[in-house]
């Protein structure tokens, strides 16, 4: 049970490497409202509002935004 549990974790975290490197491939997507967690709470970032019916979200499934990310980087 325990090779499973890790091999459920690993698979995890590659699905949550591969929703930054889309979300990094589409920039555009940061202007977007949305709600990210920064590690210690949630915040809204963006400011235009997504357009209708849209599949792609902001974040990833843990609340990853690349936004976040730049604005650590600048302090």
């Amino acid at each position: 049970m325990r090779f499973f549990a890790r091999l459920r974790g690993f698979l995890a975290t590659q699905a949550e490497l591969a929703q930054r490197q889309d979300l990094l491939n589409r920039p555009w997507e940061e202007d977007w409202l949305h709600w990210s967690h920064d590690g210690g709470e949630w915040c809204l970032h963006g400011h235009v509002t997504p357009p209708p019916g849209r599949h792609r979200h902001s974040t990833t499934r843990e609340g990853w935004c690349s936004g976040v990310r730049r604005a650590n980087l600048v302090r």
